[in-house]
């Protein structure tokens, strides 16, 4: 334990000492500031990333169901497996759906859309349609016959508001006397959202009973769609489905949110891994001035190493020593850059916030992007994989010079002093 105490205690002296040379202090302190720097960026990015993977989620899920259970055909008796769902604890809500891929025409322009067919007072516990509205009303729409609400991109690029009718064509074949032609219907628009998604380009809503008629369905459902207590914990309910006998009868499929935006998770996934690697290097490479800066302190201290070698020190004692003095330098880039990354992204949305404000311009353009803010999502797994990438990195580094310190031959060391 004393020699223990004795490496420490000499290690320390040798960082506090003002006798280093002007190059090896200066060295010191870029190796420090590049290490804060980094660990702060790292940490504040990480933030960063997980705040818009969250807000995503949350827009996202403001439209879509947490869960969609479906078939190869349409589903007969709906009501009475809609009641068998409701027995499970984790569902709190399910509504009917009819609908699928079609196109909307106004005057000027054809755009594709996934058209939902929905029984509103159903979709009320299942999405938040109702708080997103920005024009029109609910009741009105569902008292509306072949009315139809629009996501905002949508209204956009077909140039039309709350009133205007609409062409929409629904790819499902219709036998006439004339031949076979696609159903198509005019819409009148009762309302539009934004959820400040991709949905919002993406996606309309019409009354089930009009989505019934125009899908030459009546009495029966293409989905029903789900919604459960948490909706991050889906795994556990979609297993328990997949075990539901009257599901396997009925030869159903199910599909949780996760599933079905799969794509852009696994992209904002990657994008997250992408961005951890290229700040890791700005660690690593500041880590890696501490082998240069070890190498010249243990080249500067040579002549002390080997008088404390001829006192009996051992090999071992002297690798302690400059790791010790290795890692304090490390431990202060660790602490201030912590301190200075965890409370950038505590309060980065506020301090953009009046950035903003005090030189008069959006780093994003409302007019332009979905998320007008810089949200931030501090998780502390992510202060923990900097602190143990750090302390890995550090350690790694500064082996090598504190190795060949333990190699200095003392009667040769003392020789040409």
């Amino acid at each position: 334990m004393a020699i223990v105490l004795l490496s420490a205690w000499i290690g320390l002296r040798y960082q506090r000492s003002k006798n280093q040379q002007g190059f090896l202090s200066l060295l010191s302190w870029v190796s420090l500031l590049g290490m804060m720097l980094g660990i702060a960026a790292l940490i504040v990015v990480l933030s960063v990333m997980n705040g818009f993977q969250s807000e995503i989620k949350q827009r996202i899920l403001f439209v879509i169901p947490h869960v969609i259970i479906s078939g190869d055909k349409p589903i007969d008796d709906y009501p009475a497996l809609k009641q068998h769902l409701l027995q499970y604890d984790e569902i709190t809500a399910v509504s009917p759906w009819v609908g699928g891929d079609a196109m909307i025409a106004s005057s000027n322009q054809l755009l594709a859309v996934t058209l939902n067919g929905i029984n509103i007072d159903a979709e009320k516990r299942i999405t938040n349609l109702p708080n997103i509205l920005t024009a029109g009303n609910l009741q009105a729409f569902n008292d509306q016959p072949f009315g139809i609400i629009l996501g905002s991109g949508l209204a956009y690029q077909l140039g039309v508001q709350v009133g205007q009718k609409i062409t929409v064509t629904f790819p499902k074949m219709l036998v006439t006397p004339f031949g076979i032609k696609p159903r198509t219907k005019q819409f009148v628009v009762m309302g539009v959202f934004e959820a400040g998604a991709d949905v919002d380009a993406t996606d309309a809503f019409i009354r089930l009973s009009d989505a019934q008629k125009l899908s030459g369905i009546k009495g029966q459902v293409e989905a029903l769609r789900v919604n459960t207590q948490d909706i991050f914990d889906v795994n556990t309910l979609y297993r328990s489905l997949q075990k539901d006998p009257l599901i396997q009868d009925r030869q159903l499929s199910i599909a949780t949110w996760e599933m079905s935006r799969s794509e852009l998770f696994s992209a904002i996934k990657m994008e997250k891994v992408m961005v951890m690697l290229m700040l890791t290097l700005i660690i690593a490479v500041a880590a890696f001035n501490l082998i240069s800066m070890m190498s010249m302190m243990v080249s500067q201290k040579r002549n002390d190493i080997a008088v404390l070698r001829m006192m009996g020190m051992q090999p071992f004692t002297v690798l302690r020593l400059f790791l010790v003095q290795g890692l304090s330098l490390a431990m202060i880039s660790l602490v201030f850059g912590c301190f200075i990354g965890v409370f950038l992204a505590w309060y980065l949305a506020d301090l953009i916030a009046a950035i903003e404000q005090l030189f008069g311009f959006y780093i994003f353009d409302p007019n332009v992007f979905y998320i007008t803010g810089l949200p931030s999502e501090l998780q502390w797994n992510d202060v923990l994989y900097v602190i143990v990438l750090t302390l890995v990195l550090s350690t790694l580094f500064i082996l090598y010079p504190a190795y060949r310190a333990t190699k200095i031959k003392p009667i040769e060391a003392l020789q040409y002093q």
